[in-house]
C-alpha cells in the first residue's frame, strides 16, 4: 500500500530572481529554457517523490513515448485513468478515506507492468466537474476511465466503482464493496485484481504477490495512514501538502501498530520534505531514523526504499545511490510517472542528460496534464538544443493545455529560433494574439520589438509588468543601453545595484542575485567588483555540482571577462561551453535572456553560441 508523493519544491538556490516564490504553471512552462542566465527565476521543477524497490547497477533504457503533436494517441482500453473518487456523505473528515482509497486503488493498478495507469495529477483535472468521459480518453489517452464513490455511515463504508470504456461509454464492470471500517483492509487490491480481470491484463507472480500483500492488520493504523497520504497528496492549486499533519497521524499508526513498515516508510518521506524548508537536523534525523526502521520491519519493502533514496538524494547528496534506487522503482513501477521524473531529476544532476530526457518523456506520457512533466521534458531538450523535438513537445503542450494560449507563442518563438526568422512569432501574434492577456501580449510584442531593433518600444511594454523590480530594471537597462540612452540606463543599473547589495545584506545565501549584481556592476563600469561578485556566483554554482545553472552562470562571465578588456579568456570560456548542455544562452526571441545578449549582438565570437548552437 503506497502513498504517490506529489510535487514538492526542490532545496535549490533559484538563479537569477530574488522572489522566493515559486512561478505560477504558465510562467514555467513560458520560461521553460532555465538556459536564463540573469533575467527571470530559473526555476528548477519540483522534485518528485516515488517508490523504491531492488538494487540495479544501470538505469532502465526507457523508449521516449511515440506520442506528438501529430501522432495523437491510440486510446488502448488497457489505458486506464483512475478518476477523482466522489465523497457522497459530503463531510469534511470523510475526504481523506475519499482520497486515500482512491490513491491506493490507482496505486495498486499502477503496479501492474500490463496496465498503462495515469498519474493522479493529470487525473485531477476532472475533480470538479462532471467530465465526458469520450473527451477524458481523448485528453488523457486512455480507453478506460475507472470512476469511484465512497458513502460511510458510522462505521459501514460503501466504495461503488465502474469502470467505462471511453471509447463507446460502455460499462465494462460496475461493482459495490461494503465494509465495516475496521474491515478495509486490502480493499483497494481487491478491485484492482478485478479491473486487472476486465481488461484482460496479465499479472506476473511479483506483481500478485504485491497485490495481496497486507500492510498491517491494525483496521485503525490503516485510517490513520489513508489520513496522512490524504494530507500529502493535495495539489496545487488546492493547497499544499501538509507534511505536519501526515508526520502526526503517521506518529499515531505507529502507536497503535509498531511493525507497520508502510506507515514508518511514508513518514520518512514526510520528514525530508519538511526538511526542505526546514533545514533542521532533526528533521534530517527523522527521515534517516524511520527509513532504516522501515527496511529492519521490510527489507523487501520499496517504499522503504524510495525512503531511503530519497534521503539520499536531498539530505545526504549520494546521487548515486539515489539512481540505484530510483532506477529500482522504475522497473518494478515502470508506468509510474513520479518514478520516472525522480529519476530523470537525478540523472540530469549527475549530467547524464540523454538518459534523464528519456525518462521526463515517459514521465509526461503517463502524466499528461502535468505542467511539471512537460517543463522537464522542454527545459532539457533545450539545454540539448534539441530544437526540432522541442517544436513537437512545444505543440503537444499546446494540444493538451489548449486554453493556455500564451503556447502559440512558445511554438513560434522556437520556429524562429529553427527558421531564423520572426515570421513565425509575427504569424502567431496576428493569429492568437487577441486570446491573449494584456500582460502576455506586451510579452510577446516586447520579443519581437527586441528582436526588430525598436529597444525603446520594447521598454515601454515591459515597464508594467508585474515582476520582480529587480529582473524588470536589469532588463531595461539593457534595453535604454542598446537604445543610445546612456542616463536612463545607469539609473537602472545603479538601481539593480542598489537592490542585489541590500538583498545580499539580509541573506548571503540569496545566490541568486549574484550574477544580476555582476551584469550591473560590469554596465556601470565597476570591472573588478562585477567580476568578484561573478566568481561568487560561480562558487555557488558550479558546473560539477550544477549541470544546470551552472553553465548559464559560467555564460554570464564570459561577458563580463569581455567587458573586462579580458577577450581571450571570454572566448576560450564561450567555445567550451558549445559543447557543453546548458551552456548556451535563450536566444534573442526568448524573453529570458534577449536584453543581456544585445551586449554581443555584433561580436562574431559569440555567433555560434547565440544563433547556431550545435546540438549535444
Amino acid at each position: 500500500m503506497s502513498a504517490r508523493a506529489p510535487l514538492a519544491p526542490a532545496p535549490q538556490a533559484k538563479f537569477g530572481s530574488s522572489a522566493s516564490a515559486a512561478p505560477t504553471r504558465r510562467r514555467l512552462l513560458r520560461t521553460a529554457t532555465v538556459l536564463v542566465a540573469l533575467a527571470v527565476v530559473v526555476a528548477l521543477i519540483a522534485e518528485l517523490m516515488i517508490r523504491s524497490a531492488r538494487e540495479v547497477s544501470r538505469p532502465l533504457a526507457v523508449q521516449p513515448a511515440a506520442t506528438t503533436a501529430s501522432t495523437p494517441p491510440t486510446l488502448d482500453r488497457k489505458a486506464i485513468a483512475v478518476l477523482p473518487f466522489v465523497n457522497l456523505t459530503g463531510r469534511a473528515e470523510d475526504a481523506y478515506l475519499t482520497d486515500g482509497l482512491q490513491e491506493e486503488i490507482l496505486n495498486a493498478l499502477a503496479r501492474i507492468r500490463d496496465l498503462k495507469v495515469i498519474s493522479r495529477v493529470s487525473s485531477s483535472e476532472f475533480r470538479s466537474s462532471t467530465p465526458n468521459l469520450h473527451e477524458v480518453g481523448q485528453r488523457l489517452g486512455v480507453g478506460s476511465v475507472l470512476e469511484g464513490s465512497v458513502r460511510r455511515e458510522g462505521q459501514k463504508l460503501r466504495l461503488t466503482v465502474q469502470l467505462i470504456d471511453t471509447r463507446n461509454d460502455r460499462h465494462v464492470l460496475a461493482a459495490n464493496y461494503d465494509r465495516d471500517l475496521g474491515h478495509i483492509l486490502g480493499l483497494q487490491s481487491e478491485v484492482a485484481r478485478k479491473v486487472a480481470d476486465a481488461l484482460a491484463a496479465t499479472l506476473t507472480g511479483y506483481e500478485r504477490n504485491e497485490l495481496e500483500r497486507v500492510s498491517t492488520n491494525n483496521g485503525d493504523a490503516y485510517s490513520l495512514y489513508l489520513g496522512a497520504v490524504a494530507l500529502g497528496l493535495k495539489p496545487a492549486p488546492d493547497s499544499d501538502p501538509d507534511w505536519s499533519g501526515a508526520q502526526r497521524l503517521l506518529n499515531q499508526a505507529l502507536r497503535l501498530d509498531p511493525d507497520y513498515a508502510d506507515a514508518a516508510a511514508l513518514l520518512s518521506q514526510a520528514c525530508t520534505w519538511m526538511f526542505f524548508g526546514s533545514r533542521s537536523a532533526a528533521d534530517g534525523d527523522c527521515a534517516r531514523k524511520y527509513y532504516e526502521r522501515a527496511l529492519t520491519l521490510d527489507p523487501h519493502l520499496p517504499e522503504a526504499r524510495l525512503a531511503r533514496g530519497l534521503y539520499e538524494m536531498y539530505i545526504a547528496t549520494d546521487l548515486d545511490q539515489a539512481i540505484i534506487d530510483l532506477d529500482g522503482v522504475v522497473q518494478l513501477r515502470p508506468n509510474s510517472a513520479t518514478a520516472h521524473s525522480a529519476l530523470g531529476l537525478a540523472l540530469r544532476r549527475k549530467s547524464r542528460f540523454d538518459q534523464a530526457l528519456e525518462h521526463f518523456t515517459r514521465a509526461w506520457d503517463l502524466d499528461p496534464l502535468s505542467h511539471s512533466a512537460a517543463h522537464l521534458v522542454i527545459t532539457t531538450s533545450t539545454g540539448l538544443r534539441h530544437y526540432s523535438e522541442l517544436i513537437d513537445q512545444r505543440k503537444l503542450y499546446q494540444q493538451r493545455f489548449p486554453s493556455e494560449r500564451y503556447g502559440y507563442i512558445g511554438v513560434a518563438r522556437t520556429e524562429c529560433l529553427v527558421q531564423h526568422s520572426l515570421e513565425p512569432l509575427r504569424l502567431a501574434l496576428r493569429e492568437h494574439g487577441d486570446a491573449l492577456s494584456t500582460e502576455d501580449r506586451n510579452r510577446a510584442e516586447a520579443v519581437l520589438a527586441r528582436a526588430e531593433g525598436r529597444y525603446r518600444d520594447a521598454a515601454r511594454l515591459m515597464s508594467p509588468w508585474p515582476t520582480d523590480p529587480l529582473d524588470r530594471n536589469l532588463r531595461l537597462g539593457f534595453l535604454y543601453w542598446a537604445a543610445g540612452d546612456s542616463v536612463e540606463s545607469k539609473h537602472m543599473f545603479s538601481a539593480v545595484q542598489q537592490a542585489a547589495q541590500s538583498k545580499l545584506r539580509q541573506d548571503p545565501q540569496m545566490t541568486g542575485v549574484r550574477p544580476m549584481l555582476a551584469l550591473a556592476l560590469s554596465m556601470l563600469g565597476e570591472h573588478a567588483a562585477s567580476l568578484a561578485a561573478i566568481e561568487a556566483a560561480r562558487e555557488a554554482f558550479p558546473e560539477a555540482r550544477e549541470p544546470v545553472n551552472g553553465p548559464p552562470v559560467s555564460f554570464v562571465r564570459s561577458i563580463i571577462l569581455m567587458r573586462a578588456g579580458r577577450s581571450a579568456e571570454a572566448y576560450t570560456e564561450v567555445q567550451r561551453l558549445l559543447r557543453v548542455p546548458f551552456g548556451a544562452p535563450a536566444d534573442l526571441f526568448d524573453d529570458g535572456t534577449g536584453e543581456m545578449l544585445l551586449l554581443v549582438k555584433n561580436d562574431a565570437h559569440y555567433d555560434e553560441i547565440v544563433n547556431h548552437p550545435p546540438r549535444l
